[in-house]
């Protein structure tokens, strides 16, 4: 009986292991965003497309965020998209009602070793 009992125990420890995927040993991957590309205008209330390229998988979902240049540096504005499936390659987002001028897109995960940012666009009300 004794080995009944440790079979089913080693047999439930491989369902666990391989139930939850796991990322391989490595260094952090890099995220390169290709759009909005730079010198890029938007509008307010208008949906475009963030993309990126990743040299290695993501697993986690990343946030996508857009920041303001202001005096201090890029600041924190609006958050466009939460928990966006990595292997999407990019996300539609809404533009929010925001004073025209220079703002940058931001994308995170905790698998990055620094988030992705874009090259400034320039927003504007029109």
């Amino acid at each position: 009986m004794h080995w009944k009992s440790r079979t089913k125990a080693r047999l439930s420890h491989l369902a666990r292991r391989s139930a939850a995927p796991r990322r391989p040993p490595g260094p952090p991957p890099d995220l390169c965003l290709h759009s909005p590309a730079a010198g890029a205008h938007w509008h307010c209330v208008e949906r475009r497309r963030v993309g990126w390229r990743c040299a290695d998988s993501l697993w986690h979902p990343c946030d996508v965020l857009l920041e303001r240049r202001t005096e201090q540096g890029w600041t924190p504005v609006a958050l466009l998209a939460a928990r966006v499936d990595p292997r999407a390659h990019g996300a539609s987002v809404l533009v929010p009602e925001l004073p025209a001028g220079p703002y940058r897109v931001r994308v995170t995960s905790p698998e990055l070793a620094a988030a992705a940012c874009s090259a400034p666009v320039h927003i504007s009300r029109s």
